[in-house]
């Protein structure tokens, strides 16, 4: 199975499915069989909402709620995600806006979608309005910068690099080839001169279903 290839299926009950599609994953499977009471202290979505547009695309909004809805009272839902990389920023950061967007380009090449992440202001907001669930509460918002090294930069053209197959034509590819072998060029001198370069955040948005008909607003 899918969790044996993984090497996860030892830790647990492991369900591998969508969430939305043609044959969705069966709630009723995640329910455990406890008479429809939500079974989960604990809920960690990581970066389940920035990957879904690669697998369930313009379903994004309703992702909190279904989570919201196996959760016990009391129980806390984890949201991680990645602050969308700007189109543009200053000094040796835009080698990484650089990457990211002829990343994604190859990905349309390809004829593949890509990932789209949210920035943590819609992640909130999504909770705070009570759209998701009347009794889910923002707790805080924790950020952790993103660092980026020459190895990690060089990881997503290689990403890119992997599209060239699917390419319309060769020679397509063979023109792209040229657009990233430069930036890898100028992401390693930029790293060696100095060192890891800054830009965005990654997130985690902490929130707590409260029991009953009780509500808190922040």
């Amino acid at each position: 199975t899918e969790a044996d290839a993984l090497e996860v299926s030892h830790l647990g009950k492991v369900l591998i499915g969508n969430w939305f599609g043609e044959r969705p994953l069966d709630e009723q499977l995640l329910l455990q069989n406890t008479d429809q009471e939500p079974p989960y202290d604990t809920i960690l979505a990581d970066y389940l909402i920035g990957a879904m547009d690669g697998f369930s695309p313009y379903q994004q909004d309703l992702m909190i709620p279904k989570l919201a809805k196996l959760l016990k009272p009391g129980g806390r839902l984890y949201i991680v995600g990645l602050e969308p990389i700007p189109d543009t920023a200053p000094g040796d950061a835009n080698i990484i806006c650089k990457v990211r967007q002829i990343r994604d380009a190859c990905i349309l090449l390809a004829g593949h979608r890509c990932y789209r992440e949210y920035p943590v202001e819609w992640i909130q907001r999504q909770i705070k309005t009570q759209e998701a669930d009347p009794r889910l509460t923002l707790l805080r918002t924790t950020t952790f910068p993103i660092l980026y090294r020459h190895s990690t930069i060089v990881n997503q053209i290689n990403v890119a690099r992997g599209k060239f197959p699917s390419f319309p034509t060769p020679e397509l590819a063979h023109q792209m080839k040229v657009v990233l072998d430069n930036l890898e060029e100028q992401s390693l001198r930029a790293t060696t001169e100095r060192g890891r370069i800054r830009l965005g955040f990654d997130y985690v948005v902490t929130s707590e279903k409260q029991a009953g008909g009780t509500t808190v607003t922040n």
